[in-house]
């Protein structure tokens, strides 16, 4: 029994998405997600799923940042390289177009 307590521990102080997810957030992989803003510019952001909530949290928090529609498009190269020389913090590439 005790160690299905330390399992259970263990999955209860990792990272969610919300009260009803059982699954944790990833902190390997790095993603590219496209968030399609309201009120704001559309931008793509490179980080890990972990990195990703905590930058919308930080996002909403500081400056209302609200997403109508997300997915998550192709990680290119030159995003992972960009994503590395940042020291493998999340990046936050600004899609608005210049006129």
């Amino acid at each position: 029994m005790e160690i299905r307590d330390a399992e259970y521990q263990e999955w209860f102080n990792e990272p969610k998405i919300g009260y009803w997810s059982k699954k944790p957030l990833d902190n390997t992989i790095v993603l590219c997600e496209h968030w399609s803003l309201k009120n704001d510019p559309n931008v793509k952001v490179i980080g890990t799923e972990l990195q990703l909530y905590n930058l919308f949290s930080k996002k909403l928090k500081e400056d209302g940042w609200q997403i109508n529609l997300d997915h998550q498009d192709e990680l290119l190269p030159e995003y992972l390289e960009a994503y590395k020389d940042n020291n493998k913090k999340p990046l936050i590439i600004n899609l608005k177009q210049r006129i």
